[in-house]
């Protein structure tokens, strides 16, 4: 393997855990009904194992469902928005905000039934988790 360039472990490892984040984001997107598959995925940013945001291309079940969607995953709730949505930080910020609103929901008693659906029981533990998590997104990714 003479002069073949890897790279630095810490990218090899990085390139790891996008790939990883990858096939979950690929997983979670093709499990919807109203994908038929996907076509072709950008990486946009993340953060090692911890978050991905992705946009990919898919094939739709009808006109009606768009042809472009992002993808969050990674440590957290996995969460999917519209083409209207037009970069990854602004994907991530739209995130903050409706899990925000979940785990508000259930640290102040009322119903989730309204809220984006998380893939998570509704319980106070989970609020908790996840506002820890929303609350690095903010200070350490968005900011």
């Amino acid at each position: 393997m003479e002069g073949i360039d890897f790279g630095s472990l810490q990218e090899v490892e990085e390139f790891q855990a996008i790939l990883m984040l990858y096939n979950e984001a690929k997983t979670y997107l093709e499990n919807f009904k109203w994908c038929k598959k996907t076509i072709k995925c950008w990486y946009d940013f993340g953060l090692y194992e911890k978050i991905g945001v992705f946009l990919f291309q898919i094939e739709p079940i009808s006109d009606e469902v768009d042809n472009f969607i992002w993808i969050i995953v990674g440590d957290l709730p996995s969460a999917y928005l519209d083409c209207s949505v037009l970069t990854g930080n602004e994907a991530l910020k739209i995130y903050v905000e409706i899990m925000t609103e979940w785990a508000d929901n259930i640290l102040q008693g009322k119903s989730v039934d309204n809220c984006f659906p998380v893939n998570a029981a509704p319980t106070i533990e989970n609020a908790n988790l996840l506002k820890k998590r929303i609350n690095f997104i903010k200070a350490e990714i968005l900011n």
